[in-house]
Parts: structure tokens; C-alpha cells; sequence
């Protein structure tokens, strides 16, 4: 009977270890697997990044030139409406010059 027990006991340290043993190895795979999909992830959140740094760049450039564009022509009308309001009241001489400037043929 203390054999027995004996045996009982070293067959289930036995066994102890080999699970032991297992338990590690897996523990190995699954940082080791882990370890693969981080470095993915990071390749994929660098990638992710950088497609969203160019599109919102390009989505910037794109808005700076349409208020430049809209900026340069507000201020076209507002100076052609001034000049047309500096002839009305100018004299006939001054309108001739200043009519001969605009129109580039002095």
C-alpha cells in the first residue's frame, strides 16, 4: 500500500512536469505568435498612417488653394470696382491715362 502511494505520488509529479513542460512550450508559441502579429500591426498602423497623413496633406493643399483662389479673385472684383469708381470721378485726361493703364495699351 505505501508503494503504492509511493508510486501514486512520483507518477503524479511525473506527470507535474510534463505538464509543466508543456504549459512552457505553449507559453513560448503564444508570445512568439504574439510577438508576429505586433510586428504586423505595427508595419499596418505605420502603412494606415502614413496613406492618412498624405490624403489629409493633399486635402489641405486642396482647401488652401480654393481659398487662395477665392481670396485672389474677391479681391480682382474689388479692385476692378474701385478703379471703375476712380474713372467715374476723375476728369476726362485722368480717365484716358488711367482707361489706357488698365488696358495695357500705354
Amino acid at each position: 500500500m505505501t508503494e503504492e502511494m509511493i508510486k501514486s505520488i512520483t507518477d503524479a509529479e511525473t506527470q507535474a512536469v510534463e505538464i509543466k513542460r508543456l504549459a512552457t512550450e505553449q507559453a513560448a508559441k503564444i508570445l512568439a505568435e504574439a510577438e508576429e502579429q505586433a510586428v504586423r500591426f505595427e508595419e499596418t498602423s505605420i502603412q494606415t498612417c502614413k496613406a492618412y497623413t498624405e490624403t489629409q496633406t493633399k486635402s489641405a493643399l486642396e482647401d488652401a488653394e480654393t481659398a487662395y483662389n477665392a481670396t485672389i479673385e474677391e479681391n480682382l472684383q474689388q479692385a476692378k470696382t474701385y478703379c471703375e469708381k476712380v474713372l467715374k470721378n476723375s476728369d476726362s485726361s485722368v480717365s484716358t491715362i488711367v482707361r489706357r493703364i488698365i488696358g495695357g495699351s500705354c
